[in-house]
């Protein structure tokens, strides 16, 4: 029951008209309900099936993945599992943990040098197609060392799952970009400037985070050394120091709007401690996610059914039962019914009562 109840989320947020960048991360979080998991990635692919960009849960070492790139990426790693084009572009939808289950896997330079590092054990991959075939992804689930093994019902849900990533993908990339975000970050980050600009320090998130802000993480922009010159925003922020030194220590704020999201930027400069030492440029990074996903989170927290959470989200958005009752092709009398149990349930007695209630749900959603 709670798999299904997740599984109709992961729907929700398909049909949630947010961009195919911003749906991605939210069906990787609301997965973790429906196939628990460690790190979960997908992989945007081109019709030929070569790796174009990809979305990958929690931090990303650089170091890892430029090693990977160059060394392994339809390579080496066919010394052990299928070559990444190869599983693209073959028949199977799911490759099944069992295939990679094996002493000379455990014992493999991907294993030891790629995954161990990151904390990977196991996986379980659905290749996404559209809806003539194409190839879209690869959708990976990733389990640490001492996780249960994937099972044959992890891998029925992980292909349910990839029929709704599917369509959320292809609506997306229509979607217009969406300039209504949700009034807290759902993750910041933060980096330093040295004196002659150089980055000096990154948080775990904050390489991610520039490369989503400046045209998403790729095969070729994971592989460079971060500088600060292959990050306009950064580069702006840096030059607008550079003028005002020694006249303002003011700091300067600019935001950045795109299929991701909105990512805000702050700077300060830090005085040094000694007085021999030098100044640096402290720049913090905070990405506003879209106000939809917000929302289909806090709905999820709500001791509500499927359909009942479904029917929540209708009023939140300020449909009428008559409109929702369209919407859903069921009887009036079955919306009433919902409502009713929508209010008993969350002891409300109103519309407006129901939505301060679902307001204070988003605030503590964030993660």
């Amino acid at each position: 029951m709670k798999h299904t109840a997740n599984l109709s989320s992961l729907r929700a947020l398909s049909q949630a008209g947010l961009t195919a960048e911003a749906f991605i991360p939210a069906a990787l979080e609301a997965l973790h309900g429906i196939v628990p998991s460690y790190r979960n990635l997908f992989d945007w692919t081109d019709t030929q099936g070569n790796l174009v960009r990809y979305y990958f849960e929690g931090p990303i070492d650089h170091q890892v993945a430029a090693h990977y790139f160059e060394v392994f990426h339809n390579q080496r790693e066919s010394e052990v599992m299928p070559a990444f084009r190869q599983a693209i572009n073959g028949r199977a939808v799911i490759h099944s943990a069992d295939e990679l289950d094996r002493p000379e896997f455990y014992r493999s330079a991907l294993y030891n040098e790629i995954w161990r590092p990151q904390g990977l054990h196991t996986r379980l991959e659905a290749i996404v197609r559209g809806r003539r075939g194409r190839p879209l992804g690869s959708l990976v689930l990733y389990r640490s060392a001492g996780d249960r093994r994937y099972t044959k019902a992890d891998e029925q849900m992980l292909e349910a799952s990839a029929r709704y990533l599917a369509a959320g993908i292809e609506a997306g990339q229509d979607v217009a970009l969406t300039r209504d975000f949700a009034s807290a970050p759902s993750r910041r980050a933060w980096l330093n400037l040295g004196p002659q600009g150089e980055l000096l320090h990154l948080s775990q998130d904050a390489l991610q985070l520039l490369l989503l802000a400046h045209g998403g993480v790729t095969p070729d922009s994971v592989s460079r050394t971060p500088r600060r010159q292959d990050y306009a925003t950064l580069d702006l922020i840096w030059q607008h120091h550079e003028r005002s030194r020694g006249l303002s220590r003011e700091g300067l704020s600019l935001t950045l709007d795109n299929t991701w999201g909105r990512f805000a930027f702050d700077s300060e400069l830090l005085a040094p401690v000694a007085a021999q030492g030098v100044s640096m440029l402290h720049v913090g990074i905070a990405l506003y996610e879209s106000r939809v996903v917000t929302l289909q989170r806090a709905l999820d927290r709500l001791p509500l059914s499927p359909t009942q959470r479904e029917v929540c989200a209708l009023l939140h958005r300020g449909s009428s039962q008559a409109s929702i009752a369209s919407q859903l092709q069921v009887a009036p009398s079955t919306v009433a019914d919902h409502v009713r149990k929508i209010y008993a349930r969350l002891d409300v007695h109103t519309v407006a009562e129901l939505n301060a209630r679902i307001l204070r749900t988003c605030e503590r959603s964030l993660p």
